[in-house]
């Protein structure tokens, strides 16, 4: 079977893999991987991952720095694209899970009468408002964008209950089936490891507390709470911050840096660019803590990979009180609503250190085992091959 991947980003070079690589990984033992390429990606990086799938490269794809305006301006050239692949390769089915390239790559299958499956991985109208100035006019014109994708698609594949709820909404009585697959681990990497080595291996010291934040440091995240309360707890314990992460709109990160100034934390907050995915596990590792600070809001009723990742490698998670995460994670996970629920559950785990990771590294096992991305690809591979056959 020829499945044709028109992703949210450039798969191989973001510098964070998203569940779609993870998915297309698994989905590539299987069937014929065609992939759109967004050549000249505003995000993308110099690292080129591996993937056994043909390339289709956007051609002439305009480079533009500001990532708002890449797939706009590009549009005609992805039009071209995956029009070019489906004439001439003759592709079963398309995945897709963008905003404007997901529109158009319904319109194609729609003419070429292709079944596809749109992977609803993000709640786009949010996210985008990240890359615009103008965010309520963005969020406006992509949710109208996105709605008309999700009508015009043959299946819906999502990570959370709550976005399964949304979609409902938005098609209300189509037959359109909905699929929910979550978030998941590769259960080959993300597992416990002894903290010193680990804390050895990024160049860290073995005799304070550590909190890892990591993934996207973003607007999304309250970040500001976090650095405050750590702040506040260094009177009574040597705590740190090991930061590990990007911010997909630079204002975030040069407020991050003016925060982490401001709370006097420079000498002890560790800064690291986005990491190779396999040297993610040693950071979580040599955390005691993952904290994870999603504000409430729509695009953050998830199943969260950082989340997944930390558990799996046997490290308590605190974060927001988001109740689809109570849905999912029933063991590991520690909410708050505010500051002071922050800072006693920070109390909590430095205080119970040993007995809590104990706990968890013998939960992990069973967590890889369930959440791992092997099981979760071959329940989309279960869909695929259902929605080729109706």
């Amino acid at each position: 079977m020829k499945v044709l991947i028109v992703p949210p980003n450039d798969l191989l070079r973001h510098p964070i893999p998203n569940r779609l690589y993870h998915i297309a990984m698994r989905l590539a033992e299987k069937y014929e991987i065609f992939l759109l390429s967004y050549i000249n990606h505003p995000l993308a990086g110099n690292v080129k991952r591996s993937l056994k799938a043909v390339e289709v490269p956007i051609p002439n794809a305009i480079p533009v720095k500001d990532l708002s305006m890449y797939y706009t301006i590009n549009a005609t050239q992805v039009y071209n694209a995956i029009h070019r692949v489906i004439k001439e390769e003759g592709i079963d089915i398309i995945i897709h899970a963008n905003i404007l390239p997901s529109l158009i790559a319904t319109k194609l299958a729609k003419k070429y009468g292709i079944p596809d499956i749109y992977d609803f991985l993000d709640y786009f109208p949010q996210s985008a408002t990240a890359y615009y100035k103008h965010g309520a006019i963005v969020e406006a014109v992509v949710k109208a964008i996105v709605e008309q994708a999700l009508l015009n698609s043959n299946a819906i594949i999502t990570h959370s209950h709550t976005f399964k709820l949304l979609i409902r909404q938005i098609i209300e009585s189509r037959s359109i089936p909905i699929y929910v697959i979550p978030n998941g681990v590769d259960a080959d990497i993300f597992k416990p490891m002894d903290q010193k080595l680990a804390r050895k291996a990024i160049g860290l010291e073995d005799n304070y507390y550590l909190a890892l934040l990591y993934g996207s440091l973003d607007a999304w995240v309250d970040i500001v709470t976090i650095l405050k309360i750590v702040s506040k707890m260094r009177a009574r314990f040597d705590i740190r911050l090991l930061i590990v992460g990007i911010s997909h709109a630079g204002h975030s990160y040069k407020a991050l840096l003016n925060y982490i100034r401001k709370f006097d934390l420079d000498k002890c907050a560790y800064l690291y660019p986005p990491q190779p995915y396999k040297k993610i596990p040693i950071f979580i590792n040599a955390s005691d803590v993952v904290i994870a600070p999603y504000a409430k809001i729509l695009k953050n009723y998830v199943t969260p990979l950082k989340i997944a990742e930390a558990l799996a490698c046997g490290v308590p998670v605190i974060t927001t009180t988001i109740a689809e995460f109570k849905l999912w994670y029933k063991q590991g996970v520690y909410f708050y609503n505010n500051s002071e629920e922050l800072e006693r559950l920070l109390f909590f785990i430095i205080e119970n250190k040993e007995g809590v990771r104990r706990v968890l590294i013998n939960y992990s096992q069973s967590f890889r085992q369930l959440f791992s991305w092997d099981s979760l690809a071959e329940k989309y591979r279960k869909v695929i091959e259902f929605i080729t056959k109706r």
